[in-house]
């Protein structure tokens, strides 16, 4: 009898333990997954996580039949460093302005896509209308999160970066 039992037990070891693997390893899919593509949220949502993490807050405007914000989507947001550099150091957010209107008469969007970048107490810093592939966006988005714009503009930062 203590053989069955002893030999049971230790199947229900190996169970318990390759069940404790799989999680691990859905759990690590889950985060490679999670910096897969960036993680957009709604307007309101996104102000509240700016304050919440103090983090600033990247709101992109877009339109179902805007080409380059499709391009956009394609070239820069399915960048890797774009990806990690926004999940680290945004809050993302996405407004359709055919959806809300509102949104895109309160921040000025004339054309799209329209980029603006919040401190993480939701006041606009700056916006940028038009494609800007992921070299450039990473750029400016070093430039806000590290607040250099406390001490001097982008033009002078950016001669300044390049030159090192």
């Amino acid at each position: 009898m203590t053989t069955i039992a002893a030999r049971q037990g230790r199947y229900l070891l190996l169970a318990i333990l390759l069940l404790m693997i799989s999680v691990s390893a859905v759990a690590a899919d889950k985060e490679k997954d999670d910096l897969r593509s960036i993680t957009w949220l709604g307007y309101n949502e996104g102000l509240s996580q700016g304050r919440d993490f103090d983090k600033p807050v990247f709101i992109h405007f877009t339109a179902h039949w805007c080409s380059w914000c499709k391009k956009m989507k394609r070239e820069t947001y399915t960048d890797p460093k774009v990806i990690r550099f926004m999940a680290d150091n945004f809050v993302a957010v996405l407004v359709d302005t055919e959806k809300l209107p509102s949104l895109a008469r309160k921040y000025a969007v004339n054309g799209l896509p329209t980029l603006w970048f919040l401190d993480s107490q939701g006041k606009g810093l700056t916006s940028i209308e038009g494609y800007a592939g992921p070299e450039k966006l990473l750029r400016v988005l070093e430039y806000i999160s590290t607040k250099a714009y406390e001490e001097v503009d982008y033009k002078t930062w950016l001669r300044k970066h390049d030159s090192h």
